[in-house]
């Protein structure tokens, strides 16, 4: 497999920390840029992409966040970028088992996968794999 870049968008720094040690023990990983808000990602994501700059390969997207939620962030760029689910892949990352969320996440279209916090590495791998082996 390639090397993969990857964001880390949630408001946890704990999650993050413990998101971004995970990710440091794959070996496919090349890179990880950690935000603590959607709206920064979002403005990055963005910049990028008016500077015809490569996106991440993989974002892992916390759902329930403050000022622009994961949902919010989707609508944003499904907005913004046509087709960036072509170039990049969004994992879904809750910590709650509310119902609302998973139907949430049925009814859109960018996230390619839904996934509970704390990530198991060997969950997040074969996930990642499904995406990114055949390429």
């Amino acid at each position: 497999m390639r090397p993969l870049d990857f964001f880390i968008i949630d408001d946890s720094e704990v999650n993050n920390y413990y998101t971004e040690d995970l990710l440091d023990e794959i070996d496919f990983v090349q890179s990880v840029a950690v935000f603590t808000n959607a709206i920064d990602a979002l403005k990055e994501i963005t910049d990028r992409h008016a500077a015809k700059s490569k996106q991440p390969d993989l974002i892992l997207l916390d759902v329930r966040m403050p000022e622009m939620d994961g949902f919010e962030f989707l609508e944003e760029i499904d907005q913004q970028i046509d087709n960036f689910q072509d170039h990049t892949k969004i994992f879904l990352l809750t910590s709650s088992k509310h119902r609302h969320d998973l139907e949430s996440y049925k009814k859109q279209q960018l996230a390619s996968e839904f996934l509970n916090k704390p990530l198991e590495k060997n969950q997040l791998i074969a996930k990642i794999n499904n995406h990114f082996l055949e390429e």
